[in-house]
């Protein structure tokens, strides 16, 4: 597994380590990371301004290069794009696994509205009726029903320092 490392700010990114906070479970693969991904901690640099610091780059898995086929950037994968892959594997099992996932709420037949919650921190604001599709949350995804290990897609909080959202 290699290591690449923004030449502007030193960020690395790290296949082992990935980067959660970005969407990207440990192990995914620098080939895995979109194209038009940009570093999180200065946002000057792209993907393509990286360097190879250390290690060999991971190869993509097969579910990977199923998506790429597809013309589908894999954090760009929805419940609709599940059937290209038949079994996922690798660093996208956690994630399409998210995706293809029917939330507990809608098969437990709630009819409660789907609600919006903000975070503390930043203020950004987790619709369930959106989702979440960069941290592979799909669309009607209850906010009890997100993993206890997503992050605030904006600041990378914690799903505790999100509050039910009331409009005013």
């Amino acid at each position: 597994m290699a290591k690449y490392q923004c030449p502007g700010c030193k960020y690395t990114y790290d296949e082992t380590l990935g980067h959660p906070h970005e969407g990207f479970p440990a192990g995914t693969a620098w080939a895995n990371v979109p194209d038009e991904w940009a570093c999180p901690d200065c946002a000057v640099r792209d993907k393509v301004d990286f360097e190879l610091i250390g290690g060999a780059p991971a190869a993509t898995t097969p579910a990977t290069q199923a998506v790429e086929f597809a013309g589908i950037a894999p954090s760009a994968v929805t419940v609709t794009d599940t059937a290209i892959i038949e079994k996922p594997a690798g660093p996208m099992s956690r994630q399409a696994a998210r995706m293809a996932a029917v939330p507990k709420a809608a098969e437990a037949g709630e009819n409660k509205p789907l609600a919006k919650w903000v975070c503390i921190t930043c203020g950004h604001v987790y619709d369930e009726a959106v989702g979440d599709p960069s941290g592979g949350i799909a669309a009607g995804t209850r906010f009890e029903e997100i993993p206890e290990d997503w992050c605030c897609p904006e600041c990378g909080a914690t799903k505790k320092d999100y509050v039910l959202y009331q409009e005013t």
